[in-house]
């Protein structure tokens, strides 16, 4: 029993390469082929980056013995507990070793060998890709965590590789959640929040509610709302230069009032409507106002179903950098209809006991505010 136990810690073969090597990535080729079959049949179907399809590869991976989650933490990990014991051999000093799988959207996965002696972690990194139906995988980088942390309030486990100064790749972070999150509140975090997300819109930035739409920027939402609305890109190209359409005011009020009840005078109270052309003025952005990448992720946490049959959502954000300026938390009320529509009444920004810092969001300037600040010689 003691042996099986430790086995299920390492979370590997006794003939495993836990250095990165050829057996570790011939390893990872042959557990591909284990679950060859839902690879077939989704790659088939079109499906390879579904939700079904990941849970799938993530499950069939949890019963060859390893702890498995998706790269956007979408569902649950599989064998958590082993995550969980190796992080406390980490904390105790002792030696020890795992592997952990993040499976992606083409069906492969990115995996981590982990090392553990005296509280240092190193991590070795390969990468299982399909090519004509076939697994390979090749070694992606080695090195020794930066930050090794289990944020329990978040439930998520950090993992840093440090980067050289004034590096501006990917982030050196990983960050994987470890403890289950109910089902329930997945799907309502799909279907209402993640959508529309922080990166660029306000939208749950900001306090408003249907009585006062306050500083939300409908062109924003416009942006967000537009494909969903007419199954097609949105046709203004901005190239990241500041640019300026007319847009009918019934393309643009049926893409944003999609999931808003408000008439129009107010919106159009709340944008630059021109009522000699029926048409909005709309201002790409560009450059200079597209803001910074965003690292942070909404949750919902929890829910409560009003007297008005409207849903209350709990949202807390979790930063994909270990940045606790980044996150904050903000309650948002639902309408919803038979049908599956919906409509979004009002959000509010808790209290936070920290300063916020919301830097990858940035206001988007006018045309005018733009020559004034960039076109000048």
């Amino acid at each position: 029993m003691a042996a099986a136990l430790g086995l299920l810690l390492c979370g590997c073969s006794p003939d495993t390469d836990s250095s990165g090597g050829a057996g570790t990535l011939s390893e990872s080729e042959q557990l591909a082929r284990g679950y060859i079959e839902i690879y077939a049949e989704a790659r088939k179907a079109g499906t390879l980056g579904s939700l079904d399809t990941i849970e799938d590869i993530v499950d069939a991976l949890g019963e060859a013995g390893y702890p498995a989650v998706d790269t956007e933490n979408q569902v649950n990990m599989v064998r958590p507990e082993v995550i969980r014991g190796f992080y406390d051999s980490v904390e105790e000093g002792e030696a020890a070793e795992t592997s952990l799988f993040l499976v992606t959207d083409d069906g492969g996965f990115v995996r981590y060998d982990l090392t553990s002696e005296d509280g240092t972690v190193h991590v070795e990194r390969s990468r299982l890709g399909w090519e004509d139906g076939k697994p390979g995988a090749e070694k992606v980088d080695s090195y020794e965590a930066h930050t090794w942390k289990m944020d329990e309030e978040s439930g998520y486990l950090y993992v840093e590789k440090a980067q050289p100064a004034g590096y501006d790749g990917s982030i050196g972070y990983t960050a994987v959640r470890v403890e289950p999150l109910d089902g329930e509140l997945r799907e309502l975090n799909r279907k209402y929040i993640l959508p529309v997300g922080y990166r660029h819109t306000n939208l749950f930035l900001t306090d408003w509610e249907e009585s006062d739409y306050g500083e939300i920027d409908f062109y924003d939402l416009f942006e967000e709302f537009y494909e969903e609305e007419y199954d097609k890109s949105i046709p203004y190209a901005s190239d990241f230069e500041k640019r300026t359409y007319e847009v009918p005011a019934r393309v643009f009020e049926a893409a944003v009032t999609r999931h808003f009840q408000i008439d129009t005078d107010t919106l159009r109270a709340h944008a630059d409507y021109d009522s000699d052309t029926s048409a909005y003025l709309y201002v790409t952005r560009c450059r200079e106002d597209w803001g910074h990448p965003c690292f942070v992720t909404p949750e919902v946490r929890g829910y409560e179903e009003l007297e008005d049959g409207a849903l209350k959502l709990k949202v807390c954000s979790v930063s994909q950098q270990d940045n606790p300026a980044h996150t904050f938390s903000h309650e948002v009320v639902v309408r919803t209809f038979p049908g599956g529509e919906y409509q979004y009444v009002s959000n509010r920004v808790l209290p936070a006991d920290h300063e916020l810092d919301m830097d990858w969001y940035a206001e988007r300037m006018t045309e005018q505010e733009w020559e004034e600040q960039y076109g000048g010689e």
